[in-house]
């Protein structure tokens, strides 16, 4: 599905296949305007004087689409209703070398007269006075291209040259995720195998990076390759080396395991300076132009030098503050070195993860505390009979990252356990995108009844916001059970038993490994120890979910669930939802999600927020930062704040009593006050009682 938003002088509307932004003079909500006929997901009706949108594919016709309007030139319109169309282009808004095209095609009707004419990159309509338009959206997703290459080090290497391929430009704009589309897929076989498509997309920038033929060093090196459109090399005993002889830029890395940290801090450093340089429309950070000011960088100069000598001049940034300038990078995921794993790097790529080698150490249980409550523990009347599936439970040295995937052997803390498999799942449902969401909420527990209605109540509530039907069930038999995962179901709340037997139903067990197929795209099985049917879903087909990895006590699990059903449908991703939802309980670390932790349910227009609240004497300091696994490049709106920031950093600012409630009560969001997760229209409501 996808989502949309009217603010700060344009409306966003943004789906799995992408986002596009129509820029709006004098917008204001309407309840009627022009009838859209045309097959769009979502629309919205607004009146405006002027709006603007990108001007590759751009069509304008009258409203039958009998007469079609060159716009070549300015373009006069007399009385009548008219339709402009905006196509994703291929080769530009399109993956390289998928059929067809791909991403967001916009609709926008209006009513003459009007004048149309081209400004720079941008068609604008220009109505004179304000009107009502009504704009449509329809999402358009093909799959990826594919590449095949040997599974060796140097076909590895081959593959992740080609990757650059998805890079719309290689000017700083690049660092923009709209810039950015999904890499070609990587196979591996016997004989190599480059579409021409990928080949002609990918740019050659004159940079290269030369790595030892291992993959350890591919995998770590990769991130860096992409996003800079290296050519990657392999050599016997080579020392990792960053060339472009353009510019005499000889960057040598050290061997691993350092090799990881001078890998992520130079593409982090390449990055930031490239959101710093970029120019585009609407957009205007705080705090940017002291920054540039601060690193010496000259933006118009910049934007039009090549790739290698953008790169030899950002070598030359010094500056002592350099580190705590940058921001927080949003996502690192720790492979196993295993040409497996290869299949992994175009969608880690995708949302521009970091890359580091897997070390963690064992995490062992302490008997005292299993004991001590062991009464209270989510297992019934039978705790004393019912046998939790084990779990080697491992503890990742954690690097760079405000969310972590692992993609090793052991079941993580403070990281989403991955797979090749789960990723490769997003795409057999870009289909159903559009349609409203399906939630099914399943309650095998009686004594849960309270966490199924409060659940069940959070989802309906949403559903006044977001196109969501909820079908709620009880006492369902492991056949029953089985035809809910195995229905087309974007999200199953399941509560109940686990064991190592499998989810308990009326008649028995429900094993996951029984179906054939698995149609539910994410999940919460909260039940105790469902780890091991939660990875099994995902080899079935979902793309993600939270999991136990032990037992849980029943009013923990309740407050985790709640949570996370809240979080979820307000559009945070799978592992941020989790990452907060745990703070509400002394034993987080018994949940985790398994599959792709990045994947939203709800996309939404806007990054979603969370805020730390502090009390200072009589006011109260409140940061606020954007928590996201795909946006990495994007700005967000803080409330209080008239200018975005960028992701990864976060804004503050003091407030009186009064302001701060004003703040919390213009919108639902988590707020971290006193070490605890609260909503901010629940805090606002006990601050104001409090005055």
């Amino acid at each position: 599905m996808m989502a949309w938003v009217a603010a700060n002088g344009g409306v966003r509307a943004i789906g799995g296949a992408g986002e596009v932004t129509v820029r709006t003079v004098d917008w204001e909500d309407s309840e009627s305007g022009p009838e859209m006929v045309q097959p769009v997901e979502d629309c919205v009706t607004g009146s405006l004087s002027e709006l603007r949108v990108p001007v590759e594919n751009v069509t304008l016709t009258d409203a039958s689409g009998r007469r079609r309007y060159d716009l070549g030139e300015p373009v006069a319109l007399d009385r009548g209703q008219f339709l402009l169309n905006c196509r994703p282009s291929v080769g530009v808004s399109s993956r390289p070398g998928a059929r067809g095209e791909a991403g967001i095609e916009l609709y926008c009707r209006f009513e003459g007269p009007a004048f149309v004419r081209r400004v720079e990159n941008q068609v604008v309509v220009g109505l004179g006075e304000s009107r009502p338009v009504t704009l449509g959206f329809r999402e358009r997703s093909e799959d990826p291209a594919t590449v095949t290459v040997p599974p060796t080090p140097a076909g590895v290497a081959d593959a992740i040259s080609y990757l650059s391929a998805a890079l719309r430009t290689t000017g700083p704009a690049r660092s923009h995720p709209s810039m950015r589309d999904h890499p070609p897929v990587v196979e591996v076989g016997d004989e190599r195998s480059i579409p021409d498509a990928v080949a002609a997309a990918t740019p050659e920038t004159g940079i290269e990076l030369t790595l030892p033929p291992s993959l350890e060093y591919l995998f770590v090196g990769a991130p860096l390759a992409y996003y800079l459109g290296a050519d990657v090399t392999v050599e016997a005993e080579a020392t990792p080396e960053l060339l472009a002889p353009e510019t005499d830029v000889e960057c040598r890395f050290r061997e691993l395991p350092t090799f990881q940290h001078g890998v992520a801090r130079l593409l982090r450093q390449v990055f930031f300076y490239d959101t710093l340089v970029r120019d585009l429309e609407g957009e205007s950070p705080a705090h940017r132009d002291a920054l540039l000011d601060q690193f010496g960088l000259d933006p118009a100069k910049l934007r039009n030098q090549t790739p290698a000598q953008r790169l030899a001049r950002y070598f030359c940034v010094r500056g002592p503050d350099l580190d705590e300038s940058l921001p927080e990078w949003h996502f690192s995921t720790y492979a196993a070195p295993e040409i497996e794993n290869t299949r992994s790097l175009p969608y880690l790529l995708d949302a521009l993860s970091l890359v580091y080698l897997p070390e963690a150490s064992e995490l062992r249980g302490t008997e005292l505390l299993e004991r001590t409550l062991d009464d209270f523990y989510r297992s019934g009347s039978h705790t004393s009979q019912r046998s939790v599936a084990s779990v080697d439970r491992v503890d990742p040295e954690l690097r760079a990252g405000r969310i972590h995937a692992w993609l090793a052997g052991g079941a993580p803390i403070d990281a989403f356990k991955s797979s090749p498999k789960a990723y490769e799942n997003r795409r057999r449902y870009q289909d159903r995108r559009g349609t409203p969401l399906s939630v099914t909420v399943v309650l095998n527990d009686e004594e849960m009844y309270d966490e199924h209605a409060a659940v069940a109540d959070i989802y309906e509530e949403r559903s006044a916001d977001l196109p969501l039907s909820v079908d709620i069930e009880e006492h369902l038999t492991s056949a029953e059970l089985a035809d809910v995962f195995a229905s087309p179901n974007d999200f199953v709340h399941y509560i109940g038993h686990c064991d190592a037997d499998g989810l308990e139903c009326p008649d028995g067990r429900f094993t996951v490994a029984s179906l054939d197929d698995c149609q539910t795209r994410t999940f919460f099985l909260n039940a105790c120890g469902s780890y091991h049917e939660g990875l099994e879903l995902i080899e079935r087909g979902s793309v993600g979910g939270a999991v136990t990895l032990t037992k849980v006590l029943d009013r923990q699990a309740a407050k985790v669930g709640t949570a996370f059903a809240r979080l979820l449908v307000h559009g945070f991703g799978l592992e941020p939802a989790m990452q907060l939802s745990r703070r509400r309980i002394m034993m987080g670390k018994d949940y985790a999600v398994v599959g792709d932790g990045t994947y939203t349910l709800a996309p939404t227009p806007d990054s979603p927020v969370v805020c730390w609240l502090e009390r200072e004497d009589s006011r109260f300091r409140l940061s606020y930062e954007a928590l996201t696994g795909r946006r990495i490049g994007d700005c967000f709106q803080p409330a209080f704040a008239e200018k975005s920031a960028y992701h990864g950093t976060a804004t503050e600012t003091v407030l009186e009593p009064g302001e701060l409630v004003d703040v919390l009560s213009e919108t639902q969001l988590p707020i971290i006050y006193d070490s605890e997760f609260r909503w901010s229209d629940g805090l606002a409501a006990e601050l104001d009682l409090d005055r």
